[in-house]
């Protein structure tokens, strides 16, 4: 009996002690997660499945499916046929199949469904244009959250997907909303104020899906950085992601998140792999922003800190399968709690993926692009904001700053061409990364090109046509083949996100296009310039 005895308080010891030293990584409620944006470009299944597969083998656990946006809804909706689809929408058939895929890898999948702002998948519909109740002209949107027709349509999209994924969360957007402008809400906001009104909705959704025991998520942007006093009025049972793609600074991310959890939410953390300060390839310096919240939350040592999920919007801006060196990375960041520089997942990413020996070339082939890649829309600095010039504007702009993109690419699709025979795992993703490259390069020139042709002051009419003819050639040329590689992997056409596909290319193309149409209006902006 004693060495019975004996032996149980060894093991309640053992227990003890192993509790004691794991650390909040090792928690099992802590979530590892990847957001998929589809209703800004639906993929197929099996990128889906293999995009699974790449996140399990990688400890992560979670991934954030966002359903809906502007662009429309990626899911079939059997309640409400009559809201705005996106080309290729899943049917619910489709969409369990994905979750009972993820789960078998230990990985919770969770519904978004934008309830207030990003709401023109709603609002954009001959039913329910009377909810918008964002102002006329503006980027951002809303639908009404005073309407209860706004509620109750809510409330059916969440009872129908809820029967879809068995999970705890639910996350319901809330962005960036844009909101105040119908005459309901007018009525309202003259006896409550708009931090009222907007917590009194949020709540109400959030008692909505509890009856369906789920937990609900939001964007934290509004409560945690726009209109603070919200946070002080929503429910306490709500999950705040704090999303912020561009902070670096650790003591301000740890002052948001305390602020959170000293309030009693719980919380989860939300950097960028991909957003619009990039196009067809990430920077160097997003890394910065995942390794600085991967520190603090790791560090955190609170209940209520659930993890880290990072986010990677509009896929219609790269090349589906390039992507597979910036994600293994994201990956490490999490999986070392930062601290991580991004050079140091490569030698094995080379090895791993594409089946090659690591060598000095490969090493020259990654820095050179991480470094090399220019921002876009959302970038920052001034000087490292580049698109292809596809307006009167943009080539006054281009003349009149007279500004030479250094650029190495030229030796990194030397380098990758003579690789390109020592790989010998995933061919097809190499050759997306370097047609990508080539793309980069080619617009790089482009720009490059044309301050050439202004400089050599051809300005006659024949050399205009002769340049202007070259440059649409090549344009479309080149659109051609990244629509070829675009559409693999892809559940709808190219055309359909013609703003945000591959740095707005087809913008371009077609501009040169029209030019070479009309030579003399190039003449003329030269002249106006």
């Amino acid at each position: 009996m004693k060495r019975k005895q004996t032996l149980i308080s060894a093991i309640v010891l053992l227990l003890f002690f192993s509790c004691k030293t794991q650390s909040p990584d090792e928690r099992p409620h802590t979530i590892r997660g990847f957001m998929i944006d589809a209703p800004r470009g639906v993929e197929t299944m099996d990128y889906y499945f293999r995009l699974i597969d790449f996140l399990h083998d990688r400890n992560f656990n979670t991934i954030i499916l966002r359903l809906t946006d502007d662009q429309g809804s990626a899911y079939r909706f059997n309640s409400h046929p009559e809201l705005k689809m996106c080309e290729g929408a899943f049917t619910s058939a489709e969409l369990k199949k994905i979750v009972r895929y993820a789960a078998d890898k230990g990985i919770e999948l969770i519904p978004e469904v934008e309830s207030f702002g990003h709401s023109r998948y709603i609002t954009e519909t001959e039913k329910y244009k009377y909810l918008n109740d964002g102002p006329p002209g503006a980027d951002f949107n809303a639908i009404s959250p005073v309407s209860e027709d706004a509620y109750s349509l809510m409330k059916d999209l969440y009872t129908e997907l809820a029967s879809i994924f068995p999970g705890r969360y639910f996350h319901i957007g809330c962005d960036e909303v844009n909101w105040g402008a119908g005459e309901l809400s007018k009525k309202a906001l003259a006896s409550a104020s708009k931090a009222q009104i907007w917590a009194d909705y949020i709540n109400k959704l959030n008692r909505s899906l509890k009856t369906m025991d789920k937990t609900t998520i939001i964007w934290g942007d509004v409560p945690l950085y726009h209109e603070k006093e919200v946070l002080e009025l929503l429910d306490r049972d709500i999950v705040i992601m704090d999303w912020n793609y561009w902070e670096t600074d650790k003591a301000k991310i740890k002052d948001v998140a305390g602020r959170v959890l000293d309030h009693g939410f719980k919380l989860m953390a939300c950097p960028a792999v991909h957003w619009c300060e990039w196009s067809a390839r990430v920077g160097a310096s997003q890394f910065d922003n995942m390794n600085a919240y991967a520190e603090v939350y790791a560090a955190l040592g609170n209940p209520n800190n659930l993890g880290i999920v990072l986010s990677n919007w509009v896929p219609t801006r790269y090349l589906q399968n390039s992507e597979w060196d910036t994600y293994t990375i994201a990956a490490a960041i999490l999986n070392n709690n930062g601290n991580y520089h991004y050079m140091d997942a490569i030698p094995a990413f080379v090895k791993d993926h594409f089946g090659a020996d690591y060598d000095a070339n490969w090493e020259t082939i990654f820095r050179i692009v991480y470094e090399g890649t220019f921002q876009a829309a959302c970038g920052k600095v001034d000087s490292l904001k580049f698109s292809p010039w596809s307006s009167a504007e943009e080539i006054r702009e281009i003349i009149t700053k007279n500004r030479r993109v250094q650029n190495r690419l030229s030796e990194v699709i030397n380098l990758l061409t003579a690789k390109r025979d020592n790989v010998t795992r995933n061919k097809d993703d190499f050759e997306d990364f370097l047609l990508t490259i080539r793309f980069m390069n080619y617009t790089y020139t482009r720009q490059h090109e044309l301050l050439d042709f202004v400089q050599s002051r051809k300005n006659d009419i024949a050399s205009v046509e002769a340049y202007l003819e070259r440059v649409a050639m090549e344009d479309q040329a080149q659109l051609s083949t990244i629509c070829t590689a675009w559409k693999r992997g892809r559940r709808y056409k190219p055309e359909e996100a013609l703003k945000d596909c591959m740095w707005s290319f087809y913008k371009a193309a077609d501009y040169s296009k029209q030019l070479s149409e009309n030579p003399k209006l190039f003449m003329e902006i030269l002249n106006s310039k």
